[in-house]
């Protein structure tokens, strides 16, 4: 495709976000080697959109309700575009870090203010601060590789076992031999 020919869909393709034109400009580039019953050719617009929100880790169901393409065509532009979306995929990902790093340093700036004033301290839940710390303590732990969560198994009797005891305590009761006792 030519400058002139890529300027001309930019203009004829505008959005706020760039992320959803590139999309397109990649819908219209891969078309070409693709059929013309493709949905890349008779509607590029939409099959950007399903790209884009596919990038964003949007779930089939919204994808299709937001665009009206059936659930096996957006299967099918994911397997098509799948080298394209990972490396959007990583995009994404590292904006949301940083993104994430903006606010954990606003989140100690706040956090710095409060310490210098207590009555604002004093309105905030101790739920709230116990979750902030849980999530903190988590995310710490996630970035030091240590483990975060615990998977624990128990060796005992099972609801299987004790269905067993249940039944053979019946079985004596019914044959008659139980041991009279007494409650003092």
């Amino acid at each position: 495709m030519s400058d002139e020919q890529l300027q001309k869909l930019k203009e004829n393709y505008y959005d706020d976000r760039p992320d959803k034109s590139e999309w397109f400009l990649e819908v219209r580039e891969r078309a070409k080697l693709l059929p013309r019953n493709s949905i890349e050719h008779y509607a590029p617009h939409k099959a950007a959109l399903a790209l884009f929100l596919l990038s964003q880790g949007a779930r089939i169901t919204e994808i299709s309700k937001k665009t009206g393409i059936g659930h096996d065509v957006i299967r099918s532009l994911e397997w098509r575009h799948n080298d394209t979306l990972e490396t959007k995929r990583k995009e994404f990902s590292m904006r949301y870090a940083i993104a994430a790093q903006e606010y954990t340093d606003l989140l100690f700036e706040r956090a710095t203010q409060l310490f210098d004033d207590p009555e604002s301290l004093a309105k905030i839940s101790p739920e709230k601060l116990a979750i902030t710390v849980g999530i903190l303590t988590d995310k710490a732990a996630q970035l030091t590789g240590m483990a975060t969560t615990v998977v624990e198994h128990r060796k005992g009797a099972s609801l299987d076992d004790a269905a067993n005891l249940i039944n053979e305590a019946r079985s004596r009761i019914a044959k008659g031999k139980v041991i009279d006792a007494e409650t003092v």
